[in-house]
């Protein structure tokens, strides 16, 4: 029997099983808000402009040079960490532990804000706590995976999201 939670088991989906729930729900909510004339962020335009820099930066982030970077070495991204069989540590990982991620946090506040609905930051922060979680998971499974070699890169690369900072 599969002891990995339910928690587990929706972090460490394939990305497009995220997608299909966090986007409809980003998306879907900020219609509805306008719909509905729900609460709108302060200062208009600020809010939407930001939003749609942050999502096109975080697109950039996560498939321009994330993903991209996998390719290189034939690793799906958002692959169940135990089956990556190499450690990519090139490109933007070289920077970050999870450059993808650091994307997806992006994506997530660019429709929060793009959409400037006040309501819709708190999925954005559901969000980003969820990947934050997905993070940790991910990196005690490539602990497993790679061992000393991936405790190497840790120390090498100490930042998980954004160097210098977190």
């Amino acid at each position: 029997m599969n002891k990995d939670s339910l928690l587990d088991r929706y972090r460490l989906a394939k990305f497009t099983v995220g997608m299909a729930i966090e986007f409809p729900i980003l998306i879907g909510g900020g219609i509805l808000g306008i719909i509905f004339s729900w609460p709108r962020l302060p200062f208009y335009p600020l809010p939407n402009i930001l939003g749609v820099v942050l999502l096109v930066v975080g697109y950039v982030i996560h498939l321009g040079y994330a993903h991209k970077e996998m390719k290189k070495y034939s690793v799906q991204a958002h692959q169940h960490s135990v089956q990556v069989r190499t450690l990519v540590t090139s490109g933007p990982y070289s920077k970050v532990r999870h450059p993808g991620y650091l994307g997806l946090v992006l994506i997530y506040f660019g429709f929060a804000l793009g959409f400037a609905v006040v309501w819709m930051l708190i999925p954005a922060v559901i969000f980003t706590i969820l990947t934050y979680l997905t993070a940790i998971k991910e990196e005690e499974l490539l602990k497993e995976r790679f061992g000393k070699e991936y405790e190497e890169y840790a120390r090498r690369v100490p930042w998980k999201f954004i160097p210098r900072i977190v």
